[in-house]
């Protein structure tokens, strides 16, 4: 058995490791940039897709609530935006200029007087639809005439609050 000790394997494998060394950083500072290309493309892709779907922002006091809703929106292809206040709520459709469809609410914080939220979503966009949900329908007369597209009672699955929203999207539409 005799082992190759050939100088050309020899100086092939120094070549080898002084390409590798020269070629590397180089390739790395490639696969960098690509990935800088793509993330800024995706990015481009992600603002044109916000803008060709529906825009939702979820108004509650509950962090809860507003994860689980948001989360269940999102699963059916919407685009949503979480809010604790009316302030913020106001702010939002704002920031999103006409980019906001629907909505959604507590009755807590579409009958408080002093915000008087709903009126001045409408003031600011009257074809957003909103939809108020509720623990009892003693605030519904006021909250409707106020100009609350939907109204629900509690307790509903988010699945049902999701197809309400569909509904609302579906009447604007028409």
């Amino acid at each position: 058995m005799k082992l190759n000790t050939s100088p050309f394997r020899v100086t092939n494998s120094c070549y080898l490791n002084r390409f590798v060394t020269i070629i590397s950083p180089i390739i790395i500072l490639k696969i960098e940039f690509i990935q800088t290309i793509c993330l800024l493309t995706s990015y481009h892709f992600h603002n044109i897709l916000v803008s060709l779907k529906a825009g939702v922002i979820i108004v509650s006091e509950d962090g809860d609530v507003n994860t689980v809703l948001s989360g269940m929106l999102r699963l059916k292809g919407l685009i949503s935006h979480k809010s604790t206040n009316a302030e913020q709520c106001l702010k939002k459709i704002k920031e999103f200029e006409g980019n906001v469809e629907v909505v959604i609410m507590e009755d807590e914080i579409a009958a408080d007087r002093p915000a008087m939220l709903i009126i001045n979503i409408k003031r600011i966009n009257p074809d957003i639809k909103i939809l108020v949900i509720a623990h009892e329908d003693t605030n519904k007369t006021r909250v409707l005439d106020y100009g609350a597209d939907e109204f629900a009672l509690k307790p509903m699955s988010p699945e049902n609050i999701a197809d309400k929203v569909f509904s609302l999207l579906a009447s604007k539409n028409r």
